[in-house]
């Protein structure tokens, strides 16, 4: 599990990544019965996470497709989410000198 931060969202949310289904069913269980936390999951779109590299990053210059949005990790390092490759490929030409990273590495920003 790796929770998320939208950038500019203008409120108040988490935005959780699992590799399948069933660590969302522990994580709602675990929160509710252990903690006494109510939740309220929505499922997004997403499913591709790429790490941001950038000099420079700023995210309200950085060009995206319709069906991306930026993040930050738990370390405050930008991601990039969205639905397919298709998207990755034109984020990637909109935005000279970026590269996409599929798994965090400690040496951003």
């Amino acid at each position: 599990i790796q929770v998320f931060r939208p950038v500019n969202s203008g409120i108040e949310e988490i935005i959780v990544g699992v590799v399948g289904v069933l660590q969302f069913e522990v994580l709602e269980y675990r929160l509710q019965n252990e903690y006494n936390v109510e939740i309220r999951m929505q499922q997004l779109p997403y499913r591709q996470v790429r790490w941001i590299e950038k000099d420079g990053f700023d995210p309200d210059a950085f060009n995206l497709t319709m069906d991306a949005i930026i993040a930050l990790d738990q370390d405050d390092h930008p991601v990039l989410m969205f639905q397919n490759e298709w998207s990755e490929e034109r984020i990637v030409e909109r935005n000279r000198g970026v590269v996409l990273h599929p798994i965090a590495r400690r040496t951003y920003r």
